[in-house]
């Protein structure tokens, strides 16, 4: 239910509060309040993944901002990007999109070429294949020095649909890329979340 992130900082808190508490001897409730609200930005939930194969799930809590046609600029194709706004006081979990192979990733110090055509700062984009061949790329913007992000998963690793894959605090904005051939259920003010509702479904 915590983030792997959180669980060092919540412990060495949790044990100073016991410490302060017992030496002061008495309640300082400003402090565990403080505790409380540090649990609440590293929560992580579980979610159950939808029983679709082909389905593509969202891999982030937050709302739908665009959906339409437009050049992938890491894969160099015709696709769909699908962009998501997180909020900052959501669930910081990334998930994968799909069950595949992780074929490669960019990140934003070697791959500022990207920035033009991504519109804005590149922080690290992710490349996952399916068994079928299909591609899909989900690119995470820069935030600043509070949402960088830490990824789990590294090129050449399998991931499964909807699995942890990274942590970004306080949030971002995400942009899905995918085939064009792809059926979009989701459209533009829908909010949804990670791991949880789908975006859409491969097509065969």
């Amino acid at each position: 239910m915590i983030a792997r992130e959180g669980r060092v900082i919540i412990g060495l808190l949790a044990a100073a509060i016991v410490v302060i508490h017992f030496v002061i001897g008495t309640h300082i409730w400003p402090v565990w309040a403080l505790l409380l609200v540090v649990i609440f930005f590293y929560r992580d939930p579980e979610r159950v993944i939808p029983s679709v194969p082909l389905g593509l799930v969202c891999p982030a809590d937050g709302v739908i901002i665009k959906v339409q046609n437009q050049l992938d600029p890491f894969l160099k194709r015709e696709s769909i990007c699908i962009s998501l706004k997180m909020n900052w006081y959501g669930i910081y979990i990334l998930r994968a999109v799909t069950e595949g192979k992780v074929m490669q990733h960019w990140v934003h110090d070697s791959n500022k070429e990207h920035e033009a055509e991504f519109n804005g700062p590149l922080q690290h984009a992710i490349w996952i294949q399916t068994d079928e061949q299909d591609d899909i790329v989900f690119a995470i913007h820069a935030g600043g020095r509070y949402h960088k992000m830490h990824c789990y998963v590294a090129t050449g690793e399998r991931i499964g649909q909807g699995k942890r894959c990274g942590f970004i605090p306080f949030g971002t904005r995400i942009d899905i890329f995918v085939s064009t051939k792809v059926r979009i259920d989701i459209e533009e003010g829908d909010k949804l979340k990670a791991g949880q509702d789908l975006l859409g479904e491969l097509v065969h």
